[in-house]
């Protein structure tokens, strides 16, 4: 994956909404391999070493999606202009130890009027 850069793409939210999503693999990529985990990463910019608002595991990771799945209450703390990151962490394939962490999605915190 070298050279790889995310998809760059707003999240967007609604004030006391949960936020359901279910990000889909491309029919081109790979499946995603089993023990892959997944979450979203809400901080207050983008640079290294912002300050982490909130973090949501993915409810599901299957060979062809991630899903998320995040309370309102959670959802609320990310305010409208803050930075997220959609990470995937592929398992460590032997004899190599090291996983595989890549950033599939990143973008701006936008909410809707509700």
């Amino acid at each position: 994956m070298s050279g790889y850069t995310p998809i760059v793409e707003p999240l967007t939210l609604t004030r006391g909404a949960d936020y359901v999503h279910r990000y889909h693999r491309h029919q081109n990529d790979p499946l995603f391999p089993a023990d892959t985990t997944a979450e979203i990463v809400i901080t207050d910019g983008p640079e290294i070493g912002a300050t982490v608002i909130a973090t949501w595991p993915a409810l599901e990771v299957t060979a062809d999606y991630i899903e998320f799945w995040v309370q309102s209450e959670q959802a609320d703390l990310a305010d409208d202009g803050l930075v997220y990151q959609l990470y995937v962490r592929y398992p460590a394939v032997p004899p190599a130890t090291d996983t595989l962490d890549f950033c599939w999605y990143e973008g701006r915190i936008e909410r809707t009027p509700r």
